[in-house]
């Protein structure tokens, strides 16, 4: 199933919402159509890179775009406005949609292809203790066992398996996959950022419940085990640290109580319940999940 509202990859804080009607998504697409607008975006994007949220001049954008036909660059740049570009006092800047079209552009999420692999990876299928395979192709991230048996996949932008190695790249959307996780659980679409309510329910095609998170705003699902919501849960992270062994250091899909449905015991059906127990060592600990994917500890 991208950084809340407002978080920039820099640190630096964005410009105001500007708090005015909201514009027809096809009008708003429909003025990237030239190159040159294209251009006009990314030079706006390094001057923020740059400079943080302060507007640039127009001699100087048209400068660092290039365009020596004055005209020509005041309409296009005037085509991006209200969308993706704001007029501010002393110059121009990207709105909120403009950063995140532009972080979208650079990392290649809508134009990039390219493809990794398959290689080995240093884990061995729960399910029949097979090498397992990873391969990255066309944004997605996929593991499988020797034997085809699933174990994870997630899309990871371009740029982020720019120049990496396939272990690196299989890592980083791992990292976006626990992110994803728990935005879902807290209650926020981890593509569009719209309220959702995470459940755990009785799934037609699996024998234990599973955690579902639906966006009835962009359509977006993250479907799972039960052991997603530990995987995210201070506690359960805690209780690998005290025997260590980081929780985040290790695959997603190795933890029994992610890849083992033996874990997971339906204990209430009215409001759904599940107990988990997440073994370590000799030393057991006991959870509860609720129907809506909230963890607690259980007493024995």
């Amino acid at each position: 199933m991208s950084p809340p509202a407002g978080d920039e990859s820099d640190g630096a804080s964005g410009p105001e919402d500007s708090g005015g009607p909201a514009v027809d998504p096809a009008a708003a697409f429909a003025s990237l159509s030239d190159p040159l607008r294209v251009d006009i975006l990314r030079a706006l994007a390094a001057f923020n890179r740059e400079s943080g949220p302060e507007s640039v001049g127009f001699a100087d954008l048209r400068k660092r775009v290039d365009v020596r036909d004055s005209g020509r660059f005041r309409y296009h740049l005037n085509e991006l406005r209200d969308h993706f570009v704001e007029k501010v006092d002393d110059g121009y800047r990207l709105t909120h949609a403009g950063l995140e079209i532009v972080a979208a552009i650079l990392a290649g999420t809508y134009t990039d292809r390219g493809s990794i692999g398959p290689d080995a990876l240093d884990s061995a299928c729960s399910m029949c203790d097979a090498a397992v395979v990873a391969t990255y192709e066309n944004g997605v991230c996929t593991v499988v066992c020797e034997s085809d048996h699933p174990l994870f996949h997630w899309h990871l932008p371009p740029a982020a398996a720019a120049n990496a190695t396939l272990p690196t790249v299989v890592s980083r959307a791992e990292l976006f996959a626990r992110q994803a996780i728990e935005r879902g659980l807290a209650g926020v679409c981890p593509k569009c950022s719209a309220p959702v309510e995470p459940a755990v329910i009785d799934a037609d095609d699996s024998a234990v419940p599973r955690l579902r998170v639906r966006c009835e705003t962009c359509g977006g699902r993250l479907v799972g085990p039960v052991g997603f919501c530990l995987l995210v849960d201070p506690a359960v992270a805690a209780f690998y640290r005290r025997h260590d062994r980081p929780l985040d250091a290790r695959h997603v899909w190795e933890p029994a109580f992610v890849a083992d449905d033996e874990t997971v015991d339906v204990v209430g059906r009215d409001p759904l319940r599940v107990a988990v127990e997440v073994t370590l060592d000799g030393e057991t600990l006991a959870v509860s999940v609720d129907d809506a994917g909230r963890v607690s500890l259980r007493d024995e």
